[in-house]
């Protein structure tokens, strides 16, 4: 016997049950893109292999809706979903098990933000038919729900009443903007940051509207792991922070990543409320 092969039979434990698996596959939203996205979180998913004494293979899933696709197909074992793509994948797969949710830049909620260019004058009593607005994903929170539901409110139907387009993520978001392709563009504190490491000159940006704070992303478990590599992955999350140096060194290309809390369901509340008022007001 290999030695990754006695680790799999020790952590299946007594009675057969279920197997650890040869590999943890690590799915995620392309919230950056996908290239970018994976470039930030391959130092986690390195840490993640060495701790574990698992494998563990990133995958950046195309489209917030891809990636609940793979949870729903069993494709994924450890998945970091969007707050709005948690909810939607919670209503398909009740016994997906919720391990962790993360905090950032000292705060276990975030900033949903419309933004436009300093130059352009643009104010949101201003939006009408022809004003080109971009979302980032139809599953993103800050992308999406939350600015969508903020026009709403004021009586602006993004769908119908401007021209709406969905360009997959925030950073595409943002470089649209800047290339004159959108009038407006939802995104996020973490992605403006971002957005400032890439090159983009992010001080010509202005917020024309806070829609909402919003809970960090859900880590998740799919049905059917093996229960003490999912206590493993769950612990290994919880202790692993900012407040070390291996943390910092692991963390610090995370979009601002702090470290991780023990997952609640009850955090998403919120965020179902305003999907149904976005519903109701179709």
């Amino acid at each position: 016997m290999n030695a990754l092969f006695l680790l799999m039979v020790m952590l299946a434990g007594p009675g057969g049950g279920s197997q650890a698996p040869a590999e943890l596959v690590f799915g995620m939203t392309p919230v950056v893109g996908v290239e970018a996205t994976r470039a930030r979180f391959a130092p986690l998913a390195e840490y993640m292999s060495e701790q574990l004494g698992i494998p563990v293979r990133l995958l950046v899933a195309d489209s917030y809706g891809s990636l609940i696709e793979k949870m729903v197909a069993g494709e994924v074992d450890l998945a970091k979903f969007s707050p709005l793509a948690y909810v939607r994948v919670r209503k398909k797969i009740p016994s997906m098990k919720l391990i962790a949710t993360h905090v950032a830049n000292g705060s276990a909620t975030y900033s949903s933000y419309l933004v436009t260019l300093q130059d352009s004058k643009f104010s949101i009593p201003e939006c009408q038919s022809g004003t080109r607005i971009c979302f980032a994903d139809p599953d993103s929170t800050s992308g999406y729900l939350y600015p969508a539901a903020y026009l709403r409110s004021r009586g602006i139907a993004p769908e119908s009443d401007l021209e709406a387009e969905f360009a997959g993520d925030h950073r595409a978001c943002l470089e649209g903007l800047f290339a004159g392709r959108y009038d407006i563009a939802a995104t996020w504190a973490g992605a403006i940051r971002d957005a400032r490491q890439s090159g983009l000159d992010v001080g010509e940006l202005t917020i024309v509207a806070k829609t909402g704070r919003i809970p960090y992303d859900a880590y998740c478990v799919r049905p059917g792991l093996d229960e003490e590599v999912t206590r493993r992955i769950q612990q290994l999350l919880l202790k692993t922070n900012t407040l070390s140096r291996s943390g910092r060194r692991v963390l610090s290309s995370t979009l601002g990543i702090n470290g991780w809390v023990p997952g609640d369901d009850r955090v998403y509340d919120g965020v179902r409320r305003v999907e149904a008022s976005i519903e109701t007001t179709r």
